[in-house]
């Protein structure tokens, strides 16, 4: 018992790590919290919180052991995954600049939403997270209670860093900082994001 409690700790410090690091889905919340609101910016947490738990599962049935017998399974996952951020990042560079943080237009935080989902899921950290270090704690010899803890420390983990940042760079500050440099933050924003996937594309050769 013990032992298995001490994986789990391992496995909440190594989910956090991996949820701090800068990526697609960090920037994502951030931008979405100053320009939309707080709303959209959960909406968003959300939908990255459902990649997590949709790759969760993938790694409860054998994530690690498909990507082994398939690598062309993975390339096209990073080659998917690349031309989504490029195509993101082009969208995002030509953004229109907002004066301030005003009322979400319809259907803002649905788009935030699947934006969220869609970063997630074609994310290659995640694929390498849950196919290794995730599936390490969901092995066959593990309890059944160790693989739903692991879901449930994963989950809670992502939901709690996502929901932090939507919270943090909702308010007002933050807001206003943001109407003050809009252009420059979402082409710099856009320039990482598209630095990301064409690294992706270029490794995937």
């Amino acid at each position: 018992m013990s032992e298995h409690i001490l994986s789990l700790v391992a496995l909440f410090g190594l989910c956090l790590a991996t949820s701090i690091i800068p990526g697609p889905s960090n920037f994502l919340t951030m931008r979405v919290a100053m320009r939309r609101g707080r709303r959209p910016a959960l909406a968003a947490a959300l939908g990255t919180t459902l990649g997590c738990v949709i790759w969760c599962a993938a790694a409860a049935v054998g994530l690690a052991a498909l990507l082994a017998a398939a690598p062309w399974l993975y390339k096209i996952l990073r080659v998917g995954g690349g031309l989504y951020l490029i195509w993101f990042s082009i969208s995002l560079w030509r953004a229109k600049p907002e004066l301030e943080q005003a009322e979400p237009p319809p259907g803002a935080a649905k788009a935030a939403f699947l934006q969220g989902l869609g970063i997630c899921l074609t994310n290659p950290k995640s694929v390498l997270f849950f196919a290794s270090v995730f599936s390490a704690y969901v092995g066959p010899d593990s309890p059944g209670w160790v693989h739903w803890a692991a879901v449930v420390v994963v989950t809670i983990t992502c939901l709690l860093w996502q929901a932090g940042l939507a919270l943090a760079f909702s308010a007002l500050r933050a807001a206003q900082a943001y109407a003050r440099a809009q252009k420059p933050l979402d082409r710099g924003a856009a320039g990482l994001m598209g630095a990301f996937g064409l690294s992706l594309l270029w490794t995937a050769g």
